[in-house]
């Protein structure tokens, strides 16, 4: 497994008679080290007195010509050698600016620190990988520095100072720039030198292997001073590892596999641990992907279900994730594609709904029968009003929740084809929902502190079964710069500091009357509306509220939704008002919800 083992100071690792040079494969992830790392890293090197340890390496030697330098890829350890690389590149700037006039002994010392970074072929010694821009910010780096050492001129990255690679050159440069007070700095040349005697005399244990199988098995565990694997590595890690021990020199063709399944989850980490969950979830009904003492997989047990699942069939598991992530990229990337109109708003509604589970049961159904794109429709507007019967009851709970699906997958599981009145009865009988009792009388209550996210779904689903035609559709959950344009507005302001005139109109300008009238009706249904202009209504008269405008347009209770017609044209707001529009909304709500 392990061809040689060395505790090797940083110096040698760099030695400029070695012309070897280390390379980040194109499945390793980007580089994440973050201040917290660069800082330890500058620390722990300048405060030791030489020889700090600095963890671990794993390489494998790819050159096949003996007599030529050796090409090292860094299995792991690449946060860590691209971090001393950008050190050294930092004190070699440092240096370089700051060197004495005519120093013949210096401008030598400054020619082996060059050598250390840069080889004879004028190429960095160390190549990061290219995801996240890597490769692109640090060779630009590097041509900052070292201009003669580029065959040609460069284009500087877009967005560089943006990114960790950037940032982390720029911690290192500040630090030795440092200053106690003005004009005291911290760091002179040879407090400089100093420092990069510490960094050379830094030691790596550098572990040689022979095939990628033996170094992602050692991967799994060496990780030590690194940023943590997540799941999600260390089961791409063991895949992999597992495929080329079986089918040697695959990896690349594997990690392009593995890469595909990644993408079509997003780039959310999130979303692509729930997807791995749901996976075994959904189809641990096959006894084939079934994991004893495994009923269910949690984050706890996931990466020991998917190591008995690649230690049994790699490659099989890798073509059903395959598979199965193109389906539930179509479920969560529902704007991609070809989809209808109506297949996309319905997969929107899933989406804002925060209907995480419904994602199992579709993927489940999809792999398993021949579905139309208007059964599916069907479904997903079932699955919209069972998720939002839970989110404003908070029935059934959260942690029978995922039982409920799994169990409800199993039963049809046994079904011979898709029939959708089969499905609903499933769903109905063991998802157990919320009956229309309780839901009527949580939609009653204080909804909006209850679940504010639920009321958002509730009025935009309301207003949207009143105007919504083929030509007409508002997007109640669009985003400009992450905020949402339509915000929850409280029709009587929710601030505890009730304005007068507010005061006058629910109370007859009892203010003891005002503050409980607004403790008890403020966060009801009835007192809630959806609007654009939040900020610009805020503790607003009612009237104000109701012809506030903006650019010649209404942009108060006169701006045309549906919700507001009996708000528009009102002469006056109190708690008969609130009580009569909640139950009027929770009519609305009952009846568009209903089973």
């Amino acid at each position: 497994m392990i061809q040689h083992t060395a505790n090797k100071p940083i110096t040698e690792l760099f030695a400029s008679e070695n012309q070897g040079h280390y390379y980040i494969p194109k499945y390793q992830r980007e580089y994440i080290w973050s201040k917290l790392n660069w800082e330890s890293l500058f620390d722990d090197v300048d405060e030791s007195q030489g020889g700090h340890f600095l963890g671990s390496i794993i390489c494998i030697n790819t050159q096949t010509d003996s007599l030529k330098a050796p090409i090292l890829e860094l299995v792991d350890g690449q946060q860590r050698m691209t971090t001393i690389s950008l050190f050294y590149l930092a004190i070699y700037h440092y240096l370089s600016k700051n060197l004495p006039l005519d120093n013949e002994e210096q401008k030598y010392k400054l020619f082996g620190l060059r050598q250390k970074i840069v080889l004879e072929n004028k190429k960095p010694r160390v190549i990061p990988s290219h995801s996240a821009g890597n490769f692109h910010d640090y060779n630009w780096m590097f041509y900052e520095v070292f201009r003669d050492a580029v065959n040609k001129p460069l284009e500087k990255p877009k967005f560089l100072g943006l990114r960790r690679m950037s940032k982390a050159f720029d911690y290192f440069f500040d630090r030795l720039n440092e200053e106690v007070g003005e004009g005291n700095p911290i760091f002179n040349y040879n407090k400089a030198q100093q420092l990069l005697s510490k960094l050379n005399s830094a030691t790596i244990v550098k572990i040689d292997v022979s095939n990628h199988s033996d170094a992602f098995t050692l991967f799994e565990t060496l990780n030590n001073r690194g940023v943590p694997l997540s799941a999600v590595d260390l089961i791409k890690n063991k895949l992999l590892g597992k495929l080329e021990k079986e089918h040697p020199n695959s990896i690349d063709i594997n990690f392009e596999r593995w890469s595909k399944v990644v993408n079509n989850l997003t780039d959310e980490y999130s979303v692509q641990e729930r997807f791995l969950r749901q996976f075994y979830n959904a189809f641990k009904v096959d006894s084939g992907i079934e994991v004893k003492r495994a009923p269910k997989a949690t984050k706890s047990n996931l990466i020991r279900i998917y190591e008995e699942l690649i230690n049994r069939d790699a490659d099989g598991i890798l073509q059903k994730l395959e598979e199965c992530s193109s389906i539930y990229n179509l479920n969560i990337e529902y704007e991609q594609g070809e989809n209808s109109k109506n297949l996309i708003y319905s997969l929107r509604n899933l989406e804002n709904v925060n209907a995480a589970d419904a994602y199992m049961l579709l993927m489940f159904l999809e792999k398993s029968f021949n579905i139309s794109e208007e059964q599916e429709i069907e479904l997903i507007d079932l699955l919209c009003k069972y998720f939002i019967r839970r989110n404003v009851t908070d029935f059934p709970g959260t942690r029978n929740l995922t039982n409920y699906f799994i169990e409800i997958i199993s039963e049809i599981s046994n079904h011979d084809h898709y029939d959708f009145n089969r499905v609903k009865e499933v769903i109905l009988r063991v998802g157990k929902p919320a009956d229309d009792e309780l839901f009527a009388s949580k939609l009653m209550g204080d909804i909006y502190e209850e679940n504010v996210g639920a009321v958002r779904f509730v009025l935009s689903s309301i207003e949207l079964s009143e105007t919504q035609t083929d030509e007409i559709y508002t997007n109640f959950y669009f985003r400009d710069k992450k905020k949402f344009v339509w915000t929850v507005e409280h029709i009587l302001p929710q601030g505890e500091n009730i304005p007068s005139f507010w005061v006058d109109m629910i109370a007859d300008g009892n203010e003891i009357d005002a503050r409980n009238i607004r403790s008890e009706f403020v966060h009801k249904l009835g007192n809630l509306t959806l609007t654009g202009h939040n900020s610009q209504l805020s503790n607003m008269s009612f009237e104000k509220k109701q012809n506030r405008t903006k650019d010649g347009k209404y942009i108060g209770f006169k701006n045309g939704l549906w919700l507001n017609q009996n708000l528009k044209d009102a002469t006056k707001w109190n708690k008969d008002s609130i009580i009569k529009r909640t139950k009027m909304l929770t009519e609305k709500a009952l009846k568009l919800f209903k089973f």
